[in-house]
């Protein structure tokens, strides 16, 4: 899964201490090198999967959440929850059902629990960015991102939303992930209350929030949401757009011209109910794409290849397989700052693989 480069027949890979040292023809490298063989039999082979959106934290949610009923239902039924409330065996599981499914790394959304979410990935052995979500309006003393170091990831920021989140708040913790050198997380045009809550117009879900005591002052800018984020300088090579379901076709080429990342979550978008992303049209502007299953309060597992189906069989017109298998591996490696590590699967990178499931293969 080198980009560009061709399916390789009878493939081989050598391995050693982890570390991909050789990629070829299983005659080629026969001939040449001596050692154990893992003989897999007849499998399509590709890079492990990354998973670019989840929220991990929500992981004792699956199944408790109404389904298909819009958004504002749903947050409803999320706030009486008990949304922080982490069950470290509910947690085991679905870090289990992501390593099963093929999954290597994860971008993962933390609202309060970052530091702890980030220790429990990285004993579990996955790769991992883990975002500590930026949402009010009170900027913090000194930074976003709780102390600590890891070895298979790292703590960056993300906003949760332009309306949730002050202007200032995000403009400040998009100059932290700049200055470090980190990926920003956004979600964006998720649903069409945040469009009208951006432009002024009436908004069952802000009358929620203000009822709440919360966005009591916010003033709306009057823009769509896309160029909300550009004006506030959101969108550049290291941004991670998530959703993106509410856009125009000018949306798009902000986007694209930005050199921004967009994530997509059909089946979170199916469940909640808040419409379908314009998937053809994002992948039609050379936007990078990546896939995640977002929550399991807002989807119903956490098995990347299910997305992939999901897109593959609702998608209008073409899509190959190396459009999709960009979408899960090499994409969202790149954006999650592993792309020197994971992703394709080349001299130098981790030995990290998964098989493409035959029901997605017969799509092709």
């Amino acid at each position: 899964m080198i980009p560009g480069a061709s399916v390789i027949e009878d493939a081989a890979i050598l391995v050693e201490q982890g570390i991909i040292r050789e990629v070829g023809t299983f005659r080629s490298l026969n001939k040449t090198h001596t050692g154990d063989v893992l003989d897999l039999g007849d499998v399509f082979l590709c890079p492990g999967l990354v998973n670019a959106h989840s929220h991990l934290e929500l992981a004792h949610l699956r199944g408790k959440c109404p389904a298909g009923q819009g958004f504002v239902t749903w947050v409803e039924d999320l706030l009486k929850q008990p949304i922080f409330d982490l069950e470290p065996d509910l947690l085991d599981k679905a870090v289990d059902e992501l390593k099963r499914t093929g999954t290597i790394m994860v971008g993962d959304i933390a609202t309060r629990f970052a530091k702890e979410m980030a220790g429990m990935l990285e004993a579990s052995g996955l790769f991992f960015a883990v975002f500590c979500e930026a949402i009010g309006e009170t900027l913090p003393k000194k930074t976003f991102i709780p102390s600590g170091e890891f070895e298979a990831g790292f703590i960056s920021v993300a906003g949760h939303s332009l309306y949730t989140t002050h202007r200032d708040v995000l403009r400040a913790a998009k100059a932290e992930t700049r200055e470090k050198g980190l990926p920003f997380s956004l979600h964006l045009a998720e649903h069409d209350d945040e469009a009208a809550i951006m432009a002024g117009e009436p908004s069952a879900f802000l009358d929620l929030l203000q009822a709440r005591g919360r966005l009591l002052d916010f003033e709306p800018p009057g823009k769509r949401p896309v160029e909300q984020a550009a004006e506030l300088g959101l969108l550049d090579e290291t941004t991670l757009a998530v959703h993106c379901v509410k856009v125009t076709d000018e949306d798009i080429d902000t986007v694209r011209a930005s050199g921004a990342t967009v994530c997509l979550c059909p089946r979170s978008n199916e469940f909640i109910g808040v419409g379908r992303a314009p998937w053809e049209k994002w992948l039609a502007s050379g936007t990078p794409l990546c896939l995640g299953t977002d929550s399991l309060a807002s989807n119903h597992d956490l098995d990347l290849w299910n997305e992939a189906l999901y897109l593959k069989e609702n998608f209008n017109g073409g899509l190959s397989l190396d459009d999709v298998l960009a979408m899960v591996t090499r994409n969202p490696a790149r954006i999650l700052g592993a792309g020197n590590t994971l992703g394709t699967l080349e001299p130098g990178k981790a030995a990290a693989f998964t098989m493409v499931p035959e029901t997605l293969q017969a799509l092709f």
